[in-house]
């Protein structure tokens, strides 16, 4: 494979190396929207010699998706019955296999949905400050906060009060180009609350790898491990997502373990993207954990845009994704700097006032000042995590969240 290969055999920056801007002039970016072909050469320029964190760089209209990153908390409620089910398990280690269950049914919506029938992964809308998004997932509530700006966080809850679980969670990004690739670590965690079992799962992020960016046909690699902690000590589960052969293979490879008091009970395997299988100790029979291509994601109902804010997500992005719906990008790029100028002023007049900004949904509890069952609990998961220093400083909390209200 050359340096600019957009061959899906790779999936190892090992042997490649970052090309220079005058590199860039030889490119053959064939994905890229048509016409748009010199431009997007100047933005691979602007991304390979970004020395700062790449999700402050401005992106152009046609590398946009037309969604905005705060929208991403949804897909932890893909498969709402997935969702709901966790309760229902009696024995510690089949709720955790429930849970890995779950925690599975997330993936492909979160890093696959968006490359199908021939889409490549662009870059979502950077959400405002502020900027709200409400949905229902089947029987599932779901509601994000853009919480912080300066470094870019999303908080997202998601509750099924009939069967007791909800989920609080918060997600950054840091990103730099890397090789050939675009590497994005995930900064933030998710927290699964089980009223039934007074229980709670402490859940890390994998890293991320955008792939074939320089021939404008991008797509997403998992790397690294993600650890399921449960507050009760007894359960835990690490997957691993196993990186591509640089010759043969497949993509998205998953490996790990569920285990119970210290022994393993069940192994895991297969694809995040297709199929993921689970053996119990003890059988050699192999059995579907979860299949992502069997069951449609589960549809996003939101209000109508007319009864929506104006800082939620589609009636405050609309013209943008409608203009790149007809791939009229320099209206989409017009439409896009009417609302980064209003925010520039929003924040100039804040300073003015010495205002300072706090969020309406979400509330951080820092683990150092935990000082309630719910978030001690929390601190304490925080050793079984490999990735502890991407798992922030503390936790947002929704301020309706489940865990808080008595009965």
């Amino acid at each position: 494979m050359g340096i600019f290969s957009n061959g899906r055999s790779n999936s190892s920056d090992s042997i490649d190396k970052t090309p220079s801007v005058s590199d860039v002039d030889t490119l053959s970016v064939k994905h890229a929207e048509p016409g748009t072909g010199g431009q997007f050469k100047e933005f691979i320029k602007q991304v390979i010699s970004f020395t700062g964190d790449l999700s402050s760089l401005t992106c152009p209209a046609f590398f946009l998706n037309g969604l905005s990153l705060l929208e991403y908390g949804t897909y932890w409620g893909d498969h709402p019955s997935c969702f709901t089910a966790i309760s229902s398990a009696k024995d510690p280690a089949e709720r955790m296999l429930a849970v890995s269950r779950w925690f599975m049914s997330t993936l492909w919506g979160s890093y696959a949905s968006r490359c199908t029938g021939g889409k490549t992964e662009k870059k979502p809308y950077n959400p405002i400050l502020g900027e709200q998004f409400h949905c229902k997932l089947g029987d599932v509530e779901c509601v994000c906060e853009q919480v912080c700006h300066h470094p870019p966080i999303s908080a997202f809850y998601l509750q099924h009060e009939k069967t007791g679980v909800s989920l609080n969670g918060h997600s950054g990004q840091k990103s730099r180009f890397k090789g050939t690739s675009i590497k994005i670590e995930q900064v933030g965690r998710a927290v699964l609350y089980v009223k039934e079992w007074d229980e709670q799962y402490l859940i890390d992020f994998p890293d991320l790898m955008i792939r074939g960016f320089l021939t404008g046909a991008a797509y997403l690699e998992l790397a690294g491990t993600c650890t399921i902690a449960c507050s009760s000590g007894k359960t835990n589960t690490r997957i691993e997502f196993v990186p591509k052969p640089w010759f043969g293979g497949e993509h998205n490879h998953i490996r790990g373990t569920i285990t119970c008091d210290g022994e393993e009970v069940y192994n895991l395997s297969g694809r995040w993207s297709h199929k993921s299988y689970y053996i119990k100790k003890g059988s050699e029979e192999k059995q579907l954990l979860f299949d992502a291509e069997a069951e449609p994601m589960a549809e996003r109902k939101t209000a109508p845009i007319e009864e929506q804010q104006v800082i939620e997500s589609h009636r405050l992005w609309g013209p943008v994704t409608e203009a790149l719906k007809v791939k009229n990008f320099s209206v989409a790029n017009a439409e896009k700097s009417k609302i980064e100028d209003w925010q520039r002023g929003v924040r100039r007049e804040r300073a003015e006032k010495n205002e300072i900004w706090t969020p309406k949904l979400f509330k951080f509890v820092e683990d150092a000042s935990a000082d309630d069952e719910y978030n001690k609990r929390n601190v304490d998961m925080l050793k079984e995590m490999k990735r502890r220093p991407l798992l922030d400083v503390g936790a947002w909390n929704y301020i309706d969240s489940l865990h808080d209200r008595k009965n």
